[in-house]
């Protein structure tokens, strides 16, 4: 028999969820069979497959210390050819924030799942820390960014910092900064409250029926028609800065699914993830991308006079 105690990392992790992580070398329907033939008991009790693991739980595991050795062991090599040399900018216990670079999905949707930036964290922690025996949880991104939105992702290590970072994005006590590359003048900062909604899996719009969203911009500097933003969101909607700038007139550079102009030789937009704050845990910032200096660069602006204001 193997005895486990639930670490926090796995606190709210349902059985069936824990074991596949736990056991990689045993089929889905072994997991199943498992269970169902009564072989996982937790606290003493016969364990079910909804049956929810919390920190500091007593599992037991009705096999013996050669069957749950080679169980442990993936089919093969695990993260096989997943790159991990992600841009760390701040990681406890708890969480990893990590600066994303434009053209990577945070994470599948379709496609291959190891070139995400989710694979590439798991594959960063599981290589990086000590093996915790009966620890079960991947990291897990617990908010998005756009493949070609650069800069701040917050992955969660443990199920109880997920729900925590969840429940702060939801009520705001996160703050999240950009920097936004927008067409035409700005002259003053203001605030765009439209609300939105999907409209197809690649465009948000501005609807009655849609979802109140709150969108803070000031200008930073001009140049050639075009003006460098400070963005601050209070909501979090898909594409919601993309589909405000839209709505007032003020599309991103390049976002031709906004209505901006389409940019010879260039296929993206310009918009960064620059800082993430929440309630004095944390205060992470992530330099602009070189991409996008060098645009700001080619329009003119005076990068080093930017310096103090972004």
């Amino acid at each position: 028999m193997i005895q486990i105690v639930i670490a926090d990392a796995d606190d709210g992790k349902q059985i069936h969820k824990w074991l596949r992580l736990l056991l990689p070398g045993m089929p889905l329907s072994g997991i199943h069979k498992f269970i169902r033939t009564g072989r996982i008991k937790v606290n003493g009790k016969r364990g079910k497959r909804d049956t929810v693991l919390h920190a500091g739980d007593t599992v037991n595991l009705y096999m013996t210390d050669e069957d749950y050795a080679a169980s442990r062991k993936p089919k093969r090599e695990k993260y096989a050819g997943v790159k991990s040399n992600v841009d760390v900018r701040y990681e406890n216990d708890e969480v990893v924030i990590v600066n994303k670079p434009a053209g990577i999905l945070v994470h599948a949707a379709d496609g291959d799942y190891s070139s995400t930036l989710q694979a590439q964290v798991e594959a960063y922690v599981y290589r990086k820390r000590d093996a915790v025996e009966g620890q079960a949880f991947t990291p897990a991104p617990v908010h998005r960014l756009d493949r070609n939105t650069t800069g701040l992702v917050i992955f969660a290590k443990t199920s109880r910092a997920a729900r925590e970072l969840a429940e702060a994005f939801q009520s705001g006590r996160i703050e999240k900064t950009y920097l936004a590359l927008v067409t035409g003048t700005v002259q003053k900062a203001g605030r765009v409250t439209a609300a939105l909604a999907r409209v197809s899996d690649e465009v948000t719009a501005v609807t009655a029926q849609g979802k109140e969203s709150a969108t803070n911009y000031t200008p930073i500097s001009s140049a050639s028609g075009t003006t460098l933003m400070k963005i601050r969101l209070e909501t979090g909607r898909t594409h919601q800065i993309r589909a405000h700038m839209a709505h007032i007139h003020h599309p991103l550079v390049g976002d031709v699914k906004y209505g901006a102009r389409r940019e010879r030789g260039n296929s993206t937009f310009y918009l960064h993830a620059a800082q993430l704050k929440k309630d004095g845990d944390f205060s992470v910032t992530a330099p602009m991308p070189r991409a996008f200096a060098a645009k700001l660069q080619a329009l003119g602006y005076d990068l080093a006079n930017l310096d103090g204001k972004l």
